[in-house]
């Protein structure tokens, strides 16, 4: 069982985390003219916050993501609140071929710094999205690897130039880049850190 797995069942419970994906699908929506959207897949969607906050907004979302656990609390919200336009869907485009689907937005929060080869994600969105659609990336600024409190071997955020050239590699315009959120964090010392968060914006 995967940590995604185990976190799974807690996850909503954090109210900061629904608070911060409502502000961050209100970003979105500022950056995008979601009008345009038929089709969009959010990657690693966990529980479906971001999606969720979303769903009024854009008509069909699949909701993916390589955790059996996150996939199932995801169906079970959808279900108890009978949304048509939300489909979760347990899938690894890593290690799995590309799914059928075509999409005119993707996006992702928090996820991108888990993936161990970011250029072959990008590169991999790119050839899922039609052409004008949006691959949207949120995610940590580059930090100092203090934003992890347990044993973390994936990226310490990023840095706007390396990403945007990962971009342009596969094929995508960036198009925008700001700060979108602030994740504040208590520290041992009692202290309070401050872990921006970005959102990019690569067109196709």
């Amino acid at each position: 069982m995967s940590d995604f797995d185990k976190k799974a069942a807690e996850w909503d419970k954090n109210h900061d985390h629904a608070t911060r994906a409502n502000k961050l699908a209100n970003y979105l929506a500022s950056q995008i003219d979601l009008g345009k959207v038929k089709k969009a897949m959010e990657y690693g969607s966990g529980t479906g916050l971001l999606s969720f906050a979303l769903k009024d907004k854009l008509p069909s979302i699949d909701l993916m993501d390589a955790s059996i656990e996150m996939t199932k609390a995801a169906q079970q919200k959808v279900t108890d609140q009978g949304i048509a336009s939300l489909h979760p869907v347990q899938y690894d485009i890593m290690t799995q071929g590309l799914p059928a689907n075509r999409y005119d937005l993707i996006f992702i929060l928090q996820t991108l710094h888990h993936i161990d080869d970011t250029a072959l994600f990008i590169q991999k969105s790119s050839q899922l999205l039609n052409r004008g659609g949006h691959l949207v990336i949120i995610d940590l600024v580059q930090e100092d690897g203090s934003f992890h409190e347990d044993e973390f071997h994936g990226h310490k955020g990023f840095v706007q130039s390396n990403l945007e050239q990962k971009l342009k590699d596969s094929g995508l315009a960036p198009t925008h880049y700001g700060i979108c959120h602030t994740i504040e964090k208590e520290m041992e010392d009692g202290g309070i850190k401050e872990y921006p968060l970005f959102m990019m914006v690569g067109k196709k």
